[in-house]
């Protein structure tokens, strides 16, 4: 048995595995997809929010054929409704929203009483007193074969490749852009089954350029297919925003056809046509204007890198996204460079918080925060060669900081082995006479005893990013190869994430046996200010967090426990259970 999202089994060719069943969920399956499965082999379409606990449904075998994928009937222990505004049942072929309930679902959301008294409500139509159901927000219909037919969302979000995204974020980001007077974001669905996330801005800004700006502002899945210019917002005659007049995206070539001249060129524009499925791409195209998206991105990415031994990162292709523009980036050392010293990860109102990078030096796991902050959050990453201590690693990142935000006041942020750093960056900015707020850690390992930092492998590395994205322990032997990760990656992670490259991983390492050395060397300064503890439950180390700590700090020192493990604490999942206390300490 098989189990992907729509969007990874349309990647994977069936030939060679008619023997397998393929389960599809996650995502709203499009009928293309059952054409290209369902013969020569059992498919099966399943449905089931988060808050209902896996599958709360599942289709009989799938058929090829036009008309919408049915998402099927209950599964045992699931009960599930199809209601109008009233809580009414909707007869046969009526659309209304469907409500889950049976012993799957939820006990609603962890410190957010409004928003579970608005999604978990009181069942009329259960057998005992107290029953509940989730609304799921989602709009369906039953057929008469007794199962479920999906349209869209109740709300405005919207689900594209995986991820749920609020457009109207998205299009507050495009707003604020320079160059951009007015901006909308929404989901076109021109494409049955395929709905793209299209902006549309008035103003002089240049659509490349902004793509490019969006890439380091919003995580890829979040930058729009498409950034079309219009002179003006279409209106309703109610003055409201007609959505209905944006002008559809012209997908295709967008200049006079030039043939690629150089090898790197001709190797980039066969690898554009064949991803994107077209017959020659010229140089001067770009290769969002061709149709492509965040994912078919990873996927020329991942074939750049494999066809050309290169180390090309993802954003480069937002920065140059047309054929003569990479070649010219390839040809730049710093093509390869993956990581840079100062990344916003989510734009916001208010003080931003500034994560310090855990051992390995790199802050993208700080994304996963977002759901639960309005604030930015700015990722700090080390690409410092040969510190030769923890002084001189945090003097710069508070220069980092400073130049980003040279006012202040500072909220910071870090996990694991970047706490002493962290510790020593608040302490620098204290010293420079800059107002510090408070110094959030999470699990912060504290070495005392050089004899004690045993040398990280690239095992260890993979071993750490498998663990932060859900692949457990007793899926793999050790040591861990890299080619090995990746298959692992691959089967049981969302097709959204990539391993990071082999280079990269590498430079982890580097970084990571540098800050151990560096941290048990180094003696901490005094903290005059208030330190926000997380620890993992059982503890990684063993020791009192909050004992260890509260001797280099003059202020208070408060300390939660959490019930996941150390390499877990910035998983989706664990931050459900204290994402809101984050929150709370920043408050």
């Amino acid at each position: 048995m098989l189990t992907q999202t729509p969007s990874a089994a349309a990647a994977l060719s069936p030939q060679g595995l008619e023997s397998v069943t393929l389960v599809v969920g996650g995502e709203a399956c499009p009928a293309g997809l059952v054409d290209q499965w369902a013969p020569e082999r059992t498919m099966i379409n399943a449905y089931g929010p988060t808050e209902a606990t896996i599958y709360a449904a599942m289709s009989s075998p799938l058929v090829p054929g036009p008309g919408a994928t049915p998402i099927g009937s209950p599964v045992a222990g699931a009960s599930l409704f199809v209601l109008d505004g009233w809580l009414r049942p909707v007869p046969v072929g009526v659309v209304g929203e469907l409500y889950v309930a049976g012993g799957g679902v939820g006990l609603g959301y962890w410190r957010r009483a409004d928003l579970t008294c608005s999604r978990f409500v009181a069942c009329p139509f259960g057998q005992t007193p107290g029953t509940r159901m989730y609304r799921t927000g989602d709009l369906v219909w039953w057929g008469t074969d007794g199962q479920l037919r999906y349209l869209g969302r109740a709300d405005n979000q919207v689900k594209i490749r995986g991820f749920r995204i609020e457009p109207g974020e998205v299009g507050a980001t495009l707003s604020r852009m320079a160059g951009v007077d007015q901006a909308v974001v929404i989901a076109r669905h021109d494409h049955p089954g395929d709905p793209r996330l299209v902006g549309y801005f008035t103003g002089n800004a240049d659509p490349t350029e902004l793509r490019a700006a969006l890439a380091t502002q919003l995580p890829h899945y979040m930058v729009p297919t498409a950034l079309i210019p219009i002179a003006e917002l279409p209106l309703t005659v109610n003055g409201k925003l007609d959505t209905r007049a944006l002008p559809a995206v012209q997908y295709g070539h967008t200049q006079r056809y030039r043939a690629p001249d150089t090898p790197a060129e001709q190797t980039l524009a066969a690898i554009y046509a064949q991803v994107l499925g077209l017959d020659r791409v010229s140089v001067d195209d770009s290769f969002f204007d061709l149709g492509g998206d965040s994912l078919s991105a990873m996927r020329v990415v991942a074939a750049i890198n494999t066809t050309l031994n290169t180390d090309v990162a993802v954003r480069v292709l937002f920065e140059a996204p047309t054929v003569c523009a990479l070649a010219q980036k390839l040809s730049a050392p710093e093509s390869s460079v993956e990581i840079v010293p100062v990344e916003v990860l989510q734009d916001g109102c208010g003080l931003p918080l500034f994560c310090l990078p855990p051992g390995g030096g790199i802050s993208w796991a700080y994304r996963n925060l977002g759901p639960y902050l309005d604030c930015p959050i700015v990722g700090l990453q080390q690409i410092h060669d040969g510190p030769e201590s923890v002084r001189e690693l945090a003097s710069a990142y508070a220069d980092a900081i400073q130049t980003h935000d040279p006012e202040g006041p500072y909220q910071l942020l870090v996990w694991s082995f970047g706490g002493v750093t962290a510790h020593q960056v608040a302490v620098e900015l204290q010293q420079r006479g800059a107002v510090v707020v408070c110094l959030i850690a999470l699990d912060p390992i504290l070495i005392r005893d050089a004899s004690t930092a045993t040398a990280v492998s690239e095992s260890d590395v993979l071993e750490a990013i498998l663990q932060a994205v859900g692949v457990a322990a007793e899926q793999y032997c050790r040591p861990l190869t890299y080619s090995q990760a990746q298959t692992l990656i691959q089967q049981e992670v969302d097709a959204e994430f990539a391993l990071p490259s082999r280079r990269l991983v590498q430079i982890m390492v580097a970084n990571a046996n540098t800050n151990l050395q560096l941290n048990a060397q180094h003696q901490p300064g005094i903290f005059a200010g208030r330190m926000v503890l997380f620890s993992a439950q059982p503890a990684s180390s063993g020791a009192d967090l909050q004992q260890c700590w509260r001797q280099y700090v003059a202020g208070e020192v408060t300390e939660y426990r959490v019930n996941c493990t150390h390499e877990e604490l910035l998983n989706p999942a664990a931050l459900k259970t204290f994402g809101d206390l984050i929150r709370a300490a920043l408050d």
